[in-house]
């Protein structure tokens, strides 16, 4: 006997609906010793709920009331506590990358360091990509850096400068992120991309990212998103495309030519990021997704952290006079070249506390790098975790967790890593190191964001003042997974002159 549509329907809707139910329960029934909101113990609702409502500040800071782990999905814990983070990355953990990574995929058929699941092929793979993640194929990154920003000071020289009766207005958001996209390209190709040049951004990679990161951050959290975004039809269907005319696309075209180019026979490997991953034995395609994955990752991260670090010196007039300072004696006692050098820079006191207090501040990944337990579960700070529950960071939680930087943690005060005894200080700077990873985790490309930072800062401020153009609305900020920064107006004129 047939059924017709309606009943064949209706049918199929009770069964998912009861396969739902069932799930739910069990779902809950594993987890249920462990607190967090209610909608998060079966469902994503809480997660879907706290993103489009753009709670996700407010909601992630609230979840310190229950504790040091907290439920917020199904199968979704996480923790403001940095031990437990140590303990998840420490070199021997057998806690392995949770799916949750597969929404961070810029190419759309090869895995990168970032994305691969797997601990021993993430091993391998990273073997053969630091030297050209660290900026070391490129001779001395650091003579890179200093490229882009002499680049930087004669574009905002020629186009920004204000004066006393002429108001020249400069986005610093476009500008942080022309500059960090300048350096990574070159470091990746030999030659940035030119975004330095007039201030433009040439491909349209600023312009569309922002919105992919948005639904990545959204999927990440979001198993069924996920599945479905990231499917071979959905990048497919809504993915960007080499042939687009602008946006991540077009980067990707440009990718994939140079790659190619590259490759053709009797071509001679580089001394640049690509170079180092051809002679470390990457195939086309894995070199294609690492260059992107070193676009994306390598730019927009270290640009947040730039224009977050200018934003709060500008609004906190003390830290502001007091760096300012600092570069003066720094500069009239001949104790720095011109560009700084990285370790002229790491033995000014302030200029080293300044970009500290940042990372409570909002960084660029509020929430997310969800671990997977080993399939015998685990057990932290007495309570049992079963086998391939995922773990990932509050990071929002742990910058601002008072027992560890006082009770003023929501004030920008380099001071407190001036002041306090030289093990508070360690144990601050602990907390705040585990955001960059640990063990086979840690960031690829740290040592060369924590160079742009601390050298751009310095240069910016030893020859231009700064100043808000709207202090009501100092910028638009979206704190989501990431936090991402827009129409950031500001006014430069040039400093007294140092030397």
């Amino acid at each position: 006997m047939s059924l017709n549509l309606p009943t064949a329907l209706a049918s199929a809707f009770f069964l998912s609906l009861l396969w739902y139910i069932a799930t739910s329960i069990t779902t809950y029934h594993r987890l249920r010793h462990i607190p967090g909101p209610w909608l998060a113990s079966f469902s994503y609702l809480w997660l879907i709920l706290t993103t489009f409502r753009n709670h996700t500040r407010e909601s992630f800071l609230s979840l310190v009331k229950y504790g040091a782990l907290v439920r917020v999905g199904p199968n979704y814990l996480v923790t403001s506590d940095p031990e437990i983070l140590r303990k998840i990355q420490s070199a021997r953990s057998t806690y392995v990358r949770d799916p949750w990574y597969a929404s961070v995929k810029l190419h759309p058929h090869q895995d990168s360091l970032f994305n691969i699941l797997d601990n021993d092929a993430h091993d391998i793979l990273k073997t053969k990509t630091m030297s050209g993640y660290s900026g070391r194929e490129n001779g001395d990154p650091e003579v890179v850096v200093d490229s882009q920003i002499i680049r930087l000071l004669t574009l905002i020289r020629r186009k920004y400068l204000s004066t006393d009766d002429k108001l020249l207005s400069a986005d610093f958001g476009a500008l942080s992120r022309y500059f960090t996209l300048d350096v990574i390209t070159r470091l990746a190709f030999g030659e940035p991309f030119g975004h330095l040049d007039d201030g433009t951004d040439v491909y349209g990679w600023i312009e569309h990212i922002d919105r992919i990161l948005t639904v990545a951050g959204l999927a990440g959290d979001i198993p069924l998103i996920r599945n479905m975004v990231f499917s071979k039809w959905g990048t497919r269907l809504f993915g960007p495309k080499p042939t687009d005319k602008r946006g991540v696309g077009r980067v990707t075209g440009v990718v994939q030519a140079t790659v190619r180019q590259r490759f053709e026979q009797g071509a001679k490997p580089q001394n640049d990021g690509l170079g180092g991953f051809m002679r470390n034995g990457l195939t086309p395609l894995e070199c294609e997704a690492e260059t992107m994955l070193q676009i994306g990752a390598g730019s927009d991260t270290s640009a947040t952290a730039i224009r977050g670090m200018l934003m709060y010196l500008m609004t906190t007039p003390r830290a502001y006079i007091r760096l300012k300072s600092e570069i003066k004696h720094a500069v009239e006692q001949n104790q720095v070249s011109s560009p700084i050098t990285f370790e002229q820079a790491q033995k000014l006191p302030y200029l080293q506390a300044s970009p500290l207090p940042f990372y409570l501040i909002p960084s660029h990944l509020n929430h997310g790098h969800y671990k997977r337990a080993p399939p015998e579960g685990d057990t932290i700070n007495g309570i049992f975790i079963p086998g391939g529950t995922a773990i990932g960071h509050n990071t929002l939680a742990i910058t601002r967790n008072e027992a560890i930087f006082g009770q003023d943690v929501e004030v920008f005060r380099p001071e407190r890593f001036l002041e306090c005894s030289g093990e508070k200080r360690k144990e601050m700077e602990r907390a705040l190191d585990i955001l960059w990873g640990g063990g086979r985790w840690t960031c690829a490309g740290r040592n060369v964001a924590l160079m742009e930072l601390n050298k751009v800062i310095f240069e910016l401020m030893r020859v231009f003042d700064f100043q808000l153009v709207d202090i009501r609305k100092p910028w638009e900020e979206f704190i989501l997974t990431i936090t991402m920064h827009k129409n950031m107006w500001i006014r430069i004129t040039e400093a007294d002159k140092l030397d």
